[in-house]
């Protein structure tokens, strides 16, 4: 039995797969109600009444080494003392976003929505990244013989910049609240109500609400200061999926990912997001060219974090036991 996670800030999603990726017995799980993730896996696996000797899992944080310490999630765990306790044989760890990034390889095209058509390179970078509790990058490369394989990076906490003086305002207030005001501050789900709470700071306003959920109700009821903080999310959002294609050179294509945008719907800005996504200068027409789709499937972590298991990375992230 092969047991697939997706592990982030908030939910932890379990399914069983078998090897060719497949996936069933698809399961979220609140991360708060559990102490640790391997009590969170206990609870999954005990209900499938059969032994697991395989589990890979994608986690939000960097993973290159023994102990696992989750970014936005008061988890952390051994991958040493996991395999041993959990008495498995392989036990894999990826980058929730190198997950994601395998994903784009296998899922179909109903599983995204193009919003910017472009000319795409089959043979250059594809980035990949998305806002969930956090903000994740990733993207896939391509080998001398074709093949695509994903990258792990920590891009979400790279330093934002700002378009205009609404924008710097805003940095200039979160400034004072964080020591770094990364990509994550602005372009996340908790981003959402960050921004909120700049903009009824800089109006001298005393704001209503305590949580990203609550703003995008207010938004639907006609909030202006929820609505401006949905329009500057989004804004700052193609900022940062603009760098990152630069940075990789992304002629392949941008893929959105994440938990966020799919359940924002309509409050995800497209118009907005493209427009700061060409704002580069001499550069707009490189990034206009680039073709941008939006990934809706839920399960694309799990997705990804079976593929991981038929990359070779289980050498350099997992544990592995070996017949003496």
């Amino acid at each position: 039995m092969i047991v697939v996670a997706d592990i982030g800030g908030t939910n932890a999603r379990f399914a069983c797969s078998d090897e060719t990726g497949t996936i069933s017995h698809a399961e979220v799980l609140q991360c708060a109600d559990f102490p640790s993730m391997l009590s969170a896996f206990d609870a999954f696996s005990k209900s499938l009444n059969t032994t697991v000797k395989t589990l890979a899992i994608s986690v939000a944080c960097p993973v290159d080494q023994d102990h696992i310490n989750f970014t936005n999630n008061a988890w952390s765990f051994s991958k040493l003392e996991v395999f041993e306790k959990a008495q498995l044989d392989r036990l894999l760890v990826v980058n929730d976003f190198t997950a994601q990034a395998l994903a784009v390889k296998v899922l179909g095209p109903e599983s995204f929505d193009l919003i910017q058509d472009g000319i795409e390179d089959p043979l250059a970078p594809i980035a990949v990244l998305g806002p969930g509790t956090g903000l994740g990058v990733g993207g896939l490369v391509t080998q001398s013989d074709w093949q695509r394989i994903p990258l792990s990076t920590e891009g979400g906490h790279v330093t934002i910049g700002a378009y205009d003086q609404a924008e710097w305002d805003i940095l200039r207030l979160l400034s004072k609240k964080f020591d770094h005001v990364s990509a994550e501050r602005v372009a996340s789900g908790p981003g959402i109500f960050f921004i909120y709470m700049a903009l009824c700071e800089l109006e001298r306003v005393q704001y209503s609400y305590s949580q990203t959920s609550e703003v995008v109700v207010a938004a639907s009821q006609g909030d202006p200061f929820a609505e401006k903080a949905l329009h500057y999310f989004s804004a700052f959002l193609g900022t940062a999926a603009a760098d990152c294609c630069l940075t990789l050179g992304a002629k392949g294509g941008c893929v959105l990912a994440g938990g966020v945008l799919p359940k924002l719907g309509k409050w995800f800005d497209a118009d907005t997001f493209l427009e700061r996504f060409a704002h580069k200068g001499r550069f707009r027409d490189y990034l206009k060219n680039i073709p941008v789709r939006l990934m809706h499937e839920t399960n694309a972590g799990l997705y990804g974090a079976a593929q991981a298991l038929d990359e070779p990375l289980l050498k350099r992230y997992g544990v592995e036991r070996t017949s003496e």
